[in-house]
């Protein structure tokens, strides 16, 4: 009698491939596609080659392939619609995507990256950003008739794409697009070191006096980037009830993202300590602001923003324009930095050349150390604020640095001394 069991189907196969085998095993249906998946492996002897097909098949088993051949393109969309990040992140991811990773490695199937693409890429990014490899440099441009000059990428923008490939395949991981993350073996450029270069004192007064003589509120706006140290956008978004003049505080509470306020940056809330003088130049800054909200016939609100493009305060300074407006004032007095983030670095080495201690300088939400002061001494120098000075003597018979602390007594104190001083 016929033996009529079926045999079992032997899964994966062998053939000839060049000198030597080729083994493959079949995976699937692509989910996108709906093609048909293999995965491969070649051997040079057939032994070898049933082995490579039993490791494949085990793989296969164990769910460690590719469960599709999706393109880059495709997973960094699906990453950028998932991705937790504020409205600022996301456009600067999605522009690094759009400009960097998809003309580059977008039609490139995800399970076909490897480490040594990416540092390749990396290397030719530093090289220029347009990737041309010199052989473009001096020849004219067909489309813009201009002549191509390489620019390279700085560190810091290739460490951007590189912290949005790396969690992009991260996710890709847990999805089953990729079996590995070859972001995380790839070797980034190293974090430049910062290096400051803030205005020194002449010119920082130079600027603020420039600043006040074209418009009063300008210049109280760089008055206070100055003295604080505070972001353009953080600056942007303060309001009226931010500020209290009675102790002498100023929070910093939200930031001016362009569209909408949002968080700081560092997503905290500080509190800093104002000095008399800092209190004096925002009443003025108030009481003009008040006047023309008077003679339009309304009324300050208490939440208005401190710097607005509005009488009543109700549309905060874009951060771009007030970039943008320091720029040509810098241009125009003819100093050596035009970056509005320059007065911060000022700020600090004004803070730590006058001997306020590092944390309260990174921190700057110590309400009970000195603040303000090594800046607004700078200015008086140069006769630009009037300043209280204390005469004392530290243990060792030397001056101390001048600080500015909120406690009931030294206020009381130091609005005492501005009264007789005036008189």
């Amino acid at each position: 009698m016929a033996n009529t069991e079926r045999k079992p189907i032997q899964r994966g196969r062998i053939r000839r491939n060049g000198s030597g085998y080729q083994a493959s095993v079949y995976v699937g249906r692509d989910p996108l596609t709906k093609k048909k998946i293999y995965v491969y492996e070649q051997a040079p002897t057939l032994a070898e080659a049933e082995k490579a097909r039993t490791k494949l098949l085990h793989q296969v088993d164990e769910q460690r392939h590719p469960k599709t051949q999706v393109t880059m393109a495709f997973l960094l969309d699906r990453w950028l619609g998932v991705a937790e990040l504020d409205e600022t992140s996301y456009e600067r991811a999605e522009g690094i995507i759009r400009n960097y990773l998809k003309p580059t490695f977008g039609d490139t199937k995800a399970g076909k990256l490897t480490a040594e693409m990416l540092e390749l890429f990396y290397a030719r990014l530093r090289q220029c950003r347009e990737q041309c490899d010199g052989l473009r440099k001096g020849k004219v441009d067909p489309k813009t008739k201009k002549k191509h000059v390489c620019r390279k990428l700085e560190a810091n923008s290739i460490r951007k794409i590189h912290f949005i490939l790396r969690p992009a395949l991260d996710r890709g991981l847990r999805w089953g697009y990729v079996t590995t993350n070859v972001a995380a073996l790839t070797e980034p450029p190293c974090q430049p070191k910062p290096n400051p270069d803030p205005p020194t004192p002449e010119e920082a007064a130079l600027v603020l006096n420039m600043a006040w003589q074209q418009d009063l509120d300008w210049g109280t706006y760089l008055f206070m980037t100055m003295v604080t140290g505070s972001r353009r956008g953080e600056m942007c978004a303060l309001r009226w009830s931010d500020i209290n003049f009675e102790r002498l505080e100023l929070f910093v509470k939200h930031s001016n993202s362009r569209r909408r306020i949002k968080d700081t940056k560092t997503h905290q809330r500080r509190k800093q300590a104002m000095d008399v003088i800092t209190r004096a130049v925002l009443v003025a800054h108030r009481t003009r602001a008040e006047e023309r909200c008077q003679a339009l016939g309304g009324e300050l609100a208490r939440d208005a923003f401190v710097f607005s493009v509005e009488a009543e305060g109700s549309v905060p300074l874009l951060p771009a324009s007030v970039s943008q407006r320091y720029r040509r004032l810098a241009l125009k007095v003819k100093i050596h930095t035009h970056r509005l983030k320059d007065l911060r670095a000022y700020n600090v080495t004004e803070l730590l050349g006058g001997g306020a201690d590092v944390r309260t300088v990174a921190g700057r939400r110590f309400k009970t150390v000195a603040s303000v002061g090594p800046a607004l001494t700078t200015l008086e120098e140069h006769g630009f604020v009037r300043g209280i000075h204390t005469e004392r003597k530290g243990s060792r018979g030397r001056q101390p640095a001048v600080t500015y602390r909120v406690h009931p007594e030294v206020t009381a104190l130091r609005r005492s001394e501005t009264v007789s001083k005036d008189r």
